[in-house]
């Protein structure tokens, strides 16, 4: 699967946050986490998802093709490579 990485820009000095753009909505991609901790909120106006897994925290809204993950600072590189892997492989 083909998918963009960039590294977010915020007022966090050591953010490990990623942003991903998949050729899926994010429902779609949600439906996809099978052994992680899946939530939806649809009290916003732009209804959203959240997972986490072992410390990795992805976040997105569930009409939408962009997602954004944390990594544990600690093993990021190694989370942030296992992700991606798994990522081009499943989705």
């Amino acid at each position: 699967m083909r998918f963009e990485v960039k590294k977010t820009e915020n007022c966090f000095s050591n953010s490990l946050t990623y942003e991903y753009r998949l050729p899926l909505r994010g429902q779609d991609f949600a439906a996809l986490l099978n052994g992680w901790e899946v939530g939806e909120n649809h009290k916003y106006r732009r209804p959203l998802f959240m997972a986490d897994r072992d410390g990795v925290n992805i976040k997105g809204i569930l009409a939408a093709n962009v997602i954004k993950v944390s990594f544990p600072e600690d093993r990021w590189e190694v989370e942030k490579e296992n992700f991606e892997r798994w990522l081009a492989s499943n989705v």
